[in-house]
């Protein structure tokens, strides 16, 4: 009796394992992961997406946190993981942002018996990903000789930045028509943004700051609410 009673235990625990979600059993799932591509340059934060040839594809086994196993993305981003057994998984592909941060970009998917399909993977990259921008005006008096010449758009002046707390400026810009300017490729932070204004004879200048630019959401471009205003001695 005893005897009986161990073998269907075993039976029943050997029946259980084989149930659980992993490699083992006789479903496939398949899918395809995107690259979105966030150009920079564009100053609109223009996206153009392709197939992710050659991306890494992972998956996992119900709740479990460690890779279950990996494949490589083919023509037109497709991915193929075979000999699964029913059950709950996610598979996921990774974005990267400028600064080098990698996520997980994940899809759940319930896998039941032959082949299954998951909702498409899409991946973020290029330089622009995860960025915001600043941008602003200048407004120029221009002066000869201590006199008055003209006023107009700040064209050429150049613009300074840095972050908040550094005086020392990581990056400048001319602006350009309209007296427009714009710095890209921003991650998250605080900021400021200066230009140097000239006296009428040129004989002193003087930092003309934004105060602090707060930057806590990306895609997004910050306007500076007040144009600068400088005198530039020709």
């Amino acid at each position: 009796m005893k005897q009986l009673l161990y073998l269907f235990l075993g039976l029943f625990l050997l029946t259980s394992c084989n149930n659980e979600e992993g490699l083992g059993g006789s479903s496939s799932l398949e899918g395809y992961v995107y690259n979105v591509v966030h150009q920079d340059d564009s100053f609109v934060f223009q996206k153009d997406t392709f197939p992710a040839l050659g991306k890494k594809v992972y998956i996992t086994f119900g709740d479990e946190s460690n890779v279950g196993d990996d494949t490589d993305a083919g023509l037109d981003g497709y991915y193929r993981f075979d000999y699964l057994r029913a059950g709950n998984y996610s598979v996921y592909a990774l974005s990267e942002s400028v600064d080098g941060q990698k996520h997980a970009e994940i899809q759940k998917v319930k896998v039941g018996a032959g082949l299954n399909k998951a909702p498409s993977i899409y991946i973020h990259s290029g330089k622009a990903y995860g960025t915001a921008m600043i941008k602003g005006t200048i407004h120029a008096n221009y002066y000869h000789n201590g006199s008055w010449r003209e006023e107009g758009f700040g064209v050429g002046v150049r613009v300074y930045i840095c972050h908040a707390g550094e005086d020392a400026p990581f990056d400048d810009v001319r602006a350009g028509a309209k007296g427009t300017f714009i710095f890209q490729k921003l991650l998250p932070g605080d900021y400021i943004v200066s230009v140097v204004t000239e006296d009428k004879n040129n004989e002193a200048v003087d930092v003309v700051s934004s105060g602090i630019i707060e930057i806590r959401e990306t895609e997004k471009i910050y306007e500076i609410p007040v144009t600068f205003e400088v005198i530039v001695t020709v």
